[in-house]
């Protein structure tokens, strides 16, 4: 694939639809120099005027199986506030990301991992894959967003039971409690989110960044604003005008 580059821990292959695909050779997980790589990998892409999807997913077993809690295992107070803030930043990087982004998500999503798809503007999972928090049994608890963003994705009453007692669930599960938007099967899962991700990205890029921003972080008076603003645009005049003629 042309355009491809080499992390530590993932590669990237940029384009119109654009994707990160995590490949360590045995589990997928973040860690310190992974998350900085992953950082930097968002900082060029959201440099490209020319990206307008961002797909992310994972070789093996593993989209992403958590953290490297051999590393976090010597962490003081001190190192687990840098490390939390810098995955913090990483994620909050995905969730304002100017385009879409879509997890097709293999396997595992567990800890950190889950906590990646819940900063994504879409999940399509394959029906193999399996979804959850569990940091308490590692006695701590979500620290890269998970707390306010599974809170947000599933309701109050649903994120405390998953994170109160740190239990995973299958991808019908994730489907039926509004995780997930999609289960595929195993063979089909990536194929469907490049679907998915082609035919957004065939949608006018302004449209997709201002509604993005909205559903994120709008109000009434700024959806009011933005939607004025499109009318200033060559896309609306050229499908208004396409739509008439039909």
């Amino acid at each position: 694939m042309p355009n491809e580059t080499n992390y530590n821990g993932f590669k990237l292959n940029i384009g119109k639809v654009s994707i990160l695909t995590f490949n360590q050779p045995k589990v997928n997980i973040f860690s310190t120099e992974i998350l900085n790589d992953f950082i930097r990998a968002l900082e060029t892409l959201g440099q490209s005027r020319d990206v307008k999807v961002l797909v992310i997913t994972g070789e093996g077993k593993t989209f992403i199986a958590g953290a490297n809690i051999k590393e976090m295992a010597t962490y003081s107070p001190d190192d687990a506030e840098k490390f939390s803030k810098l995955f913090h930043q990483a994620l909050n990087m995905v969730e304002n990301f100017p385009g879409p982004v879509i997890a097709a998500v293999n396997g595992f999503a567990l800890g950190g991992g889950c906590e990646l798809i819940l900063a994504c503007d879409l999940v399509v999972a394959s029906d193999e894959a399996v979804f959850g928090q569990p940091e308490i049994d590692l006695g701590i608890i979500p620290g890269a967003g998970g707390t306010q963003r599974l809170r947000d994705r599933v309701g109050k009453l649903k994120a405390k039971e998953l994170i109160f007692t740190g239990r995973k669930v299958s991808a019908g599960e994730a489907l039926f409690i509004g995780l997930v938007n999609r289960v595929v099967s195993q063979d089909r899962f990536f194929d469907e989110a490049m679907t998915l991700a082609r035919d957004i990205a065939s949608k006018p890029l302004h449209c997709l960044e201002a509604a993005k921003d909205l559903i994120n972080s709008g109000s009434m008076d700024k959806e009011i604003e933005k939607f004025s603003k499109m009318f200033s645009t060559d896309d609306q005049k050229r499908l208004m005008n396409k739509f008439i003629k039909k």
